[in-house]
């Protein structure tokens, strides 16, 4: 790509190092410490960014004695320095899954606290089973998951939905229930409720999660919400954390999901929501038209490997002790996954 002619070009070869060096700049915009992470001179990072700058055509900093600043084309080759990074590290990883055996893997993103220590542990019964898949994990947010999928980003969500959905964009599969509940502080005039409805909400500051898959059922709970006098605050939180402890130093409400009770920490409640017919459920999520032999066979064994599992042994985190004996399905027709593989 040409960003403009404001440098002679040299003979220079790019060289993948110099785009380390120039992000961890652009991220810093310091020349002596960007040179110290890499080990390198100053004069020498210099000379590396002044070459990129000729071989692109393009001046990337401002340098004065008192500030280093990114230009325009600096900024705008930021964005494509970073992807030609990511691109190298992918392959590289698939360099080193080619070497290990792995022809395929299967990546997962899921919500935090949603699913807990069966998982791995099922994944890897999967992989005793078909040693050349491997598989990557991510923590994601609720409106991630579908993001991700749509993007190919991943190839299965674990997350939760409305029970009984059906739709042509994606393939679901249930594994257990889950509800909406009102996450209280402990002290708050509600901690020892037995439930509560949304008409006991009034005047209290609530929480609210951010529109996602089920946006018309937590629309729905944002018109009650205000009907019945309550103050509606949507969700601006980057982990959940970071969510019970606002509630426990603000004194507000929450509407969570039941399996965010383990991230209470004994600080926080979770009283049932009476009434409200919001009936959801936890399982995978994935795209149907890039479904492969290697999704379904894995989720079919994720199924069986769990079947008789209750909410709470799918939400333990404690480890295999404490989990029912997982049922590895084994037989001739999973000795290859049929349809081919999950691209990585």
């Amino acid at each position: 790509m040409r960003y403009n002619d404001g440098v002679d070009k040299g003979g220079f070869a790019l060289r993948i190092e110099t785009l380390y060096e120039f992000l961890l700049l652009t991220s810093n915009l310091n020349f002596t410490e960007t040179a110290k992470s890499f080990f390198i001179s100053q004069s020498v990072l210099s000379g590396h960014i002044s070459s990129l700058e000729k071989e692109l055509g393009a001046l990337l900093f401002v340098r004065d004695r008192h500030s280093v600043r990114l230009t325009e084309a600096g900024r705008l080759f930021q964005k494509d320095a970073q992807r030609i990074i990511e691109d190298y590290e992918r392959a590289l990883e698939h360099l080193s899954q080619y070497a290990d055996g792995v022809s395929s893997v299967i990546r997962i993103g899921f919500l935090e606290g949603s699913f807990g220590s069966f998982l791995p542990l099922v994944c890897r019964g999967y992989r005793k089973e078909h040693p050349d898949v491997d598989f990557h994990f991510r923590t994601m947010e609720l409106a991630n998951i579908q993001k991700a999928l749509n993007e190919n980003e991943i190839d299965v969500g674990l997350a939760i939905y409305q029970d009984g959905i059906q739709g042509a964009k994606f393939c679901y599969r249930r594994l257990y229930e889950d509800r909406y509940m009102l996450a209280v502080p402990v002290g708050h005039r509600l901690a020892k409720r037995s439930s509560v409805c949304i008409a006991d909400l009034r005047g209290e500051r609530v929480v609210v999660p951010h529109f996602n898959r089920s946006k018309s059922m937590l629309e729905q709970m944002h018109v009650k919400l205000r009907n019945a006098g309550a103050e509606v605050r949507p969700a601006g939180f980057e982990d959940v954390g970071a969510m019970m402890a606002t509630l426990v130093t603000a004194g507000v409400v929450a509407i969570a999901l039941d399996h965010l009770r383990v991230f209470g920490n004994g600080n926080v409640e979770f009283v049932p929501l009476a009434d409200e017919n919001m009936e959801i459920c936890a399982g995978a999520v994935w795209k149907r038209s890039k479904e492969t032999g290697a999704i379904t066979s894995f989720i079919d064994f994720l199924e069986e490997a769990c079947e008789g599992f209750g909410k709470e042994e799918f939400l333990a985190r404690s480890g295999p002790d404490v989990l029912p004996s997982l049922q590895f399905p084994s037989s001739p027709s999973r000795a290859q996954p049929p349809g081919g593989h999950a691209r990585p």
